[in-house]
């Protein structure tokens, strides 16, 4: 649900600022040293930092919900949690800066609920509230030099912005799982790319997808790196470059297969 929130929260910023995201990005990257000096154009970072259950909504007793059927069965109360971000603006004057500063203020003081027309995801269904808090004396960061030193950068001009999401604990959450990390190397060894892939994916059966095949090995025919699946049939190359590679498959009793892949892609599972 984090991830809906961070592009709730961007739809946020561009409807009632407004952003136009075709002049001013919008990031949620970590704004350290690095990151600020590949800045091409203005922009405003929403670095979440901290999350904390909040104690002040907390409910321990169930709800009884009542159904069509004259039965009731008993519900827990939905947890809430506090989501800490640190709000920068980022341009190439301080005038420009101060003033785009006073609009997200004036827009998130205005909007200290949630509206729908700007809710994202599975936050559009829920039915709570969600509520926030602007640049309030009690928050979480005490010390704003303390997480600018930490982030090895220097101190700059932040709102401190609390998002108060009520979890359900009840409901199940699905989605795509991750089957591609990109690693940025900023200071990399001589000799070495600045961007590896991790993929990973699935060794099925053909006649039973649902199956993933243990113990079948997977080797990257162009550099010769293999590696074995697990007991569900997962398997996982943690260090790869960008490209065209062929998948060389060898599992017990079965025929050798090459599947041709590209790197990235939205699947590397595999039929034999």
């Amino acid at each position: 649900m984090i991830n809906d929130l961070d592009e709730t929260l961007k739809q946020l910023l561009i409807q009632t600022v407004p952003l136009d995201p075709r002049e001013v990005d919008i990031s949620f990257d970590l704004p350290d040293r690095d990151w600020a000096a590949g800045l091409h154009r203005p922009t405003v970072n929403l670095y979440l930092y901290h999350i904390q259950e909040n104690h002040e909504f907390r409910e321990n007793d169930y709800w009884a919900v009542q159904r069509h059927n004259n039965t009731a069965t008993k519900k827990r109360p939905p947890v809430r949690v506090d989501l800490s971000y640190m709000i920068t603006a980022w341009t190439n004057g301080v005038e420009d800066e101060h003033r785009l500063l006073s609009r997200l203020l004036m827009a998130l003081f205005r909007h200290s609920i949630l509206s729908a027309e700007v809710l994202q995801g599975e936050l559009r269904g829920l039915d709570f509230p969600i509520r926030t808090m602007i640049a309030q004396p009690e928050g979480v960061m005490k010390s704003p030099a303390d997480l600018w030193t930490a982030l090895d950068n220097r101190l700059k001009a932040s709102i401190n912005y609390v998002v108060t999401l009520p979890l359900d604990l009840d409901v199940v959450i699905t989605g795509p799982l991750v089957l591609t990390k990109v690693l940025r190397v900023h200071e990399k060894p001589k000799g070495l790319p600045e961007e590896w892939l991790q993929i990973a994916g699935t060794v099925r059966d053909e006649k039973e997808p649902a199956m993933g095949i243990t113990g079948a090995t997977v080797t990257i025919k162009e550099n010769g790196i293999s590696v074995q699946t697990d007991s569900e049939g997962r398997y996982t190359f943690p260090h790869i470059q960008k490209g065209c590679y062929t998948l060389v498959v060898t599992a017990l009793g079965r025929a050798v297969q090459e599947f041709p892949v590209e790197v990235p892609a939205r699947c590397y599972d595999l039929e034999l």
